[in-house]
């Protein structure tokens, strides 16, 4: 495994990060162990989660798998702050009330000390930055939490919150997290650009598009069985024919130079710019076996020209986006 440095910080992570919002449904438990532990073995450093993966019940799996094989001390364990996780008015949100409440709700489901990365998970734009970064320098302070980041914020956001760190001495966000793939380029506009002037560095989710670009869905958009695209509304939307197109296209490209189609499409967002890692999110551990290679793929200009004629670069034809309320163009 390869590692890269996240932005400012002095941390160093694998260009291939464990997403977890698959543990506890569809994969099961013991599946979940086992992955994490493959995962850790092939040399992946960083592992993903969120307060709202199947209400918590993700970040349970994996605080039990590190307690189970005692390498807690040899990872980064990320998680998030934000979605609703209770009836009250205040359970959800960026507020500092949630913020904190949150962060120990997660410490307790992960068993664990700190939490390495620990993200906004979505912008709050109810709740001043102030709040929120005031907050994140609490737990800072209390040694819950070692990094703070944001995902899926837009670029405007982002540098309010740099800047508001600077003056104020608060955790500075060490990287973004944004949906990056073939399909949905929109993060090339100002997002990376972004993120490369201000050294941030850049964790991406979703680089198969939803099975899209895996060759996993097919003209009559129909979902696989126990796919995220056959469980959840917000997955479902993301896939269209347009999308359903470009796949079979991309597919064609990776038969053409023998590889798996899932791997081209890690790799194509591995050789795109200011990227410092790519979240996957397998369902089993043949699935992470299947897809690991994709990261000693080398890809020439004829590949990622090809590429670009799909889609040209900061172009989308299917939204990812689609979980926020500030992109306001969701559709085509």
């Amino acid at each position: 495994m390869e590692y890269r440095k996240l932005g400012r910080s002095g941390l160093k992570v694998s260009l291939i990060s464990l997403g977890t919002m698959n543990f506890s449904n569809p994969t099961s438990r013991k599946e979940a162990i086992k992955i994490v532990d493959i995962a850790f073995d092939r040399g992946i450093n960083l592992f993903d989660c969120a307060d709202v993966y199947h209400k918590g019940e993700a970040e349970k799996i994996l605080g039990e798998a590190f307690q189970k094989n005692k390498q807690r001390d040899n990872v980064l364990i990320t998680s998030k702050v934000f979605n609703k996780m209770g009836p009250g008015p205040n359970d959800g949100g960026n507020s500092r009330h949630h913020i904190i409440a949150g962060c120990e709700d997660s410490l307790r489901r992960l068993q664990t000390d700190y939490i390495d990365i620990y993200y906004l998970h979505r912008t709050d734009f109810s709740v001043s930055q102030e709040e929120s970064l005031e907050a994140f320098e609490h737990l800072r302070r209390q040694g819950k939490i070692r990094y703070a980041a944001c995902s899926t914020h837009p670029a405007w956001k982002t540098v309010e919150a740099l800047h508001i760190s600077k003056k104020y001495g608060y955790p500075r966000f060490v990287c973004e997290q944004p949906p990056y793939n073939l399909l949905d380029r929109r993060i090339e506009n100002e997002i990376i650009p972004m993120c490369e002037q201000y050294e941030l560095g850049v964790i991406s989710w979703s680089p198969l598009a939803q099975g899209l670009l895996a060759g996993k869905i097919f003209e009559d958009v129909k979902f696989p069985e126990g796919s995220r695209g056959s469980l959840t509304k917000a997955f479902n939307e993301r896939i269209n024919s347009k999308g359903v197109i470009v796949g079979q296209e991309f597919s064609s490209i990776a038969r053409n130079i023998d590889v798996h189609p899932g791997q081209l499409a890690i790799a194509w967002v591995l050789h795109q710019k200011a990227i410092t890692s790519v979240l996957i999110g397998p369902r089993n551990p043949d699935q992470l076996i299947g897809i690991l290679p994709a990261y000693e793929l080398k890809l020439d200009e004829s590949i990622l020209d090809a590429c670009d004629l799909l889609v040209p670069p900061g172009r989308y034809v299917t939204s990812f986006f689609n979980t926020t309320d500030w992109m306001k163009s969701k559709g085509i």
